[in-house]
């Protein structure tokens, strides 16, 4: 579950890298986000009802609501987790304003640390070491 909730926790870093399947699963919940959005005038059609309006007007300006909402507060861990994908391929996140980046994104990233920071797939970034046992005080005597 990770991978679908890391890029909404590193809201707006830019910095660091992210793997295909962080990049998928941010897709993937956008995605969602925005088929219930969709949804969101059926289910306020009740109280559309209650108003004095013409019924298409209010559920246009209903969906327009609510998925301007969803892309608004969507666009910017967006932005951060494409450029951060970017960065595990190699290139930098000013890639975004190219129109031909998409194939990029589904490029394997590159192994080992890059200079955009280390390996997301290493194994010592994906747990972190036990600690060791502190070492006995000892008295002077």
């Amino acid at each position: 579950m990770e991978h679908l909730t890391r890029p909404w926790r590193l809201y707006g870093e830019l910095a660091g890298r992210a793997t295909r399947r962080e990049l998928f699963g941010f897709d993937l919940t956008l995605l969602a986000a925005l088929a219930l959005a969709w949804h969101v005038p059926d289910l306020a059609a009740p109280w559309l009802g209650a108003l004095d309006l013409r019924p298409e007007m209010a559920r246009g300006g209903v969906l327009l609501a609510a998925l301007g909402f969803v892309l608004l507060f969507g666009a910017a861990p967006g932005v951060a987790v494409h450029a951060r994908r970017l960065h595990d391929t190699g290139r930098s996140g000013w890639w975004l304003l190219l129109p031909i980046t998409a194939p990029l994104l589904l490029l394997p990233g590159t192994r080992g640390a890059n200079r955009y920071g280390t390996d997301p797939r290493a194994p010592e970034h994906a747990a972190p070491a036990p600690d060791s046992a502190p070492e006995p005080l000892r008295v002077a005597c």
